[in-house]
């Protein structure tokens, strides 16, 4: 099973707020946090941390987030058996794991974009079907977060070019392993994909924050 939880931030927390929720992560990575800039990347960085909790306790898992490690790609994982996955756009935060394989995920907030600047990124069947779509901006984001989660369950991060994984079909295939493509409903006006080595039920949790 995987089990993919989410939250919509749609508002600026006050700086006591901020702190209330970085309390609940380790130290080291409050701080990161902090660095950034914008209210809004830390809102949506210790989302991602929580939902991460969230997960992990779903699946009655004893681990903290300081167990987390980084592997070669800087991907991070847990020494046990569960792998997961964050992404977040505009206001939407969600994070994804399973206890069987590999998962990815990718969350896009939907917007007016000339779809004729990404030619590259897309095979030529793929690209095919975005010039044939009678919404291009919709089967776009589709099959771009359908790349983006194929490479994030991959773990190899952008060293694989998105024109690598083709995903018109359900199942992408990447160096003889098959990726399972679903879609996870997410709120109005975001296309989120999910992907993963083994075919499985996804359950969705909405959550405030």
């Amino acid at each position: 099973m995987i089990i993919c939880c989410y939250t919509s931030i749609n508002c600026n927390w006050t700086d006591a707020e901020l702190a209330t929720y970085l309390a609940q992560i380790p130290q080291g990575m409050a701080a990161t946090i902090l660095k950034k800039r914008a209210m809004r990347d830390k809102q949506l960085s210790t989302a991602g941390k929580l939902l991460l909790m969230e997960v992990l306790s779903k699946f009655d898992l004893n681990l903290s987030l300081h167990d987390m490690k980084l592997d070669a790609y800087h991907r991070p994982y847990f020494d046990a058996d569960i792998d997961f996955n964050i992404s977040h756009s505009g206001n939407i935060v969600v994070c994804c794991g399973t206890k069987n394989g590999r998962v990815g995920i990718d969350v896009e907030e939907v917007y007016h974009v000339n779809v004729h600047d990404y030619d590259s990124y897309f095979t030529p069947k793929e690209w095919a079907v975005i010039k044939g779509a009678n919404n291009q901006t919709d089967m776009f984001f589709k099959f771009w977060t359908r790349k983006e989660a194929v490479l994030k369950a991959i773990g190899t991060g952008f060293s694989t070019p998105l024109q690598a994984v083709e995903v018109i079909e359900d199942d992408a295939k990447y160096k003889g392993k098959v990726y399972h493509l679903l879609e996870v409903e997410t709120e109005q006006g975001y296309q989120c994909q999910v992907a993963s080595t083994l075919k499985q039920e996804v359950k969705v949790y909405k959550t405030t924050i």
